[in-house]
């Protein structure tokens, strides 16, 4: 089980019973499944008394993000003051915090599913069927940066190797959650669905990305219903061949625990923003039609009643250099006939509104219900992101 690694802090020849008392001291911060106290390579340093700076020039390594924490008690505070300006000195990514507040146990609490999240992501797989799309001009990423930032490997696939209309059957699951007055249209989406679901299976893949309209000029059909479906059952599934939300939805899979919505910035006025796109995972709405693919008339689509009312809004850049997130609250709209089916208006700050029109890092975000800019903000310092605006 992943732990946090946590060193305290104190001058030389410290009492033992210095430390025995401030681990108990620390339990509302550090719950015991959770972290581990060490002597070296720590993720957080924790000052009890003065006299501790130099054991953290021993310790702290570059291209790191450290977590400092602090107390008003022993010198603690000058002592971690002394240290963060070393850090800075020598470029190395650290937050300092009063041991004190509550904001400080949300702090450790989103650094541990953060580091958590990116471990396991660690010798995953995710796969490409077909190309990306080629009006996704700024969202290809190299398969090396993402292997050697993130150890995930890419398995790239060709339609040839999928063969949906090879597929002689479909699960009743599928046939019953995907209800419609057109069953033939549902039964070639659940072929889809079954040629993918065998190529994730036969791969050991942990999300998987298509080119969607490639299938449609061959089966006439789409994927949407199956790659909603995928991300129901745990495999984050995106279209387009789009590898910069692929990685943003694997990610918040295993950061958050939920599988986002992949979706295009439909329209931006002065007020909100409209986003919409037909793959949205089942479990993000409340009540869903299946009508047909948006851009061409064809096969099927969900449009949905998306949950919440509060919404975390994200993106990565090709270079996985750079990201954006912020909060859109939800803005009643009248029903788009010029935008994908599942549709959705947010409202944000005046600056993250403004970044969507200066500097957008690509079209495709991603959106989860609930407030989780902690941890992106936990996430962009630990694989060194810009965090842009």
């Amino acid at each position: 089980m992943y732990k946090l690694r946590v060193k305290l802090l104190a001058y030389t020849n410290a009492e033992l019973a210095l430390f025995s008392r401030a681990k108990k001291n620390l339990l509302h911060l550090f719950p015991q499944d959770k972290v581990e106290f060490v002597d070296s390579n720590p993720d957080i340093f924790v000052f009890l008394t003065g006299g501790s700076e130099s054991q953290v020039v021993q310790s702290a390594k570059p291209n790191r993000f450290y977590l400092v924490i602090a107390s008003p008690k022993d010198n603690s505070w000058a002592a971690a003051t002394e240290v963060k300006a070393w850090m800075n000195a020598n470029n190395i990514s650290s937050l300092l915090v009063d041991q004190s507040k509550p904001e400080t146990v949300q702090l450790v609490a989103a650094l541990y599913a953060v580091r958590k999240g990116l471990e396991s992501l660690k010798g995953k797989r995710f796969g490409l069927v077909g190309e990306p799309s080629d009006w996704l001009i700024n969202s290809v990423i190299n398969p090396d940066l993402i292997n050697e930032k993130l150890g995930v490997e890419q398995v790239t696939i060709p339609w040839s190797e999928v063969k949906p209309s090879e597929q002689t059957s479909v699960a009743a699951d599928f046939m019953s959650f995907f209800k419609s007055d057109s069953n033939e249209g549902i039964e070639m989406a659940g072929k889809v669905y079954e040629a993918i679901a065998k190529q994730v299976a036969s791969k050991q893949l942990s999300a998987v990305t298509v080119e969607c309209f490639s299938l449609v000029n061959a089966c006439n059909t789409t994927a949407c219903l199956g790659l909603s479906k995928l991300s129901l059952d745990g495999i984050p599934a995106g279209c387009e061949g789009d590898i910069c939300s692929m990685i943003g939805m694997m990610l918040g899979k295993e950061i958050f625990g939920i599988t986002p919505w992949m979706a295009n910035v439909a329209y931006v006025n002065e007020a909100n923003i409209l986003f919409a796109h037909c793959t949205i995972p089942s479990n993000l709405v409340s009540d869903f039609t299946v009508e047909t693919h948006f851009e061409t008339d064809k096969g099927a689509a969900i449009n949905g009643k998306v949950k919440g009312t509060e919404f975390t809004v994200f993106r990565i850049d090709k270079e996985l250099s750079k990201i954006f997130f912020g909060i859109g609250i939800v803005e009643k709209s009248p029903y788009s006939k010029n935008a994908c089916r599942t549709q959705l208006t947010l409202k944000f700050s005046e600056m993250q509104h403004r970044y969507f029109t200066h500097n957008p890092l690509g079209n495709h975000h991603l959106i989860v219900p609930g407030n989780y800019l902690l941890h992106l903000e936990v996430m962009a310092r630990l694989l060194g992101f810009e965090i842009v605006s």
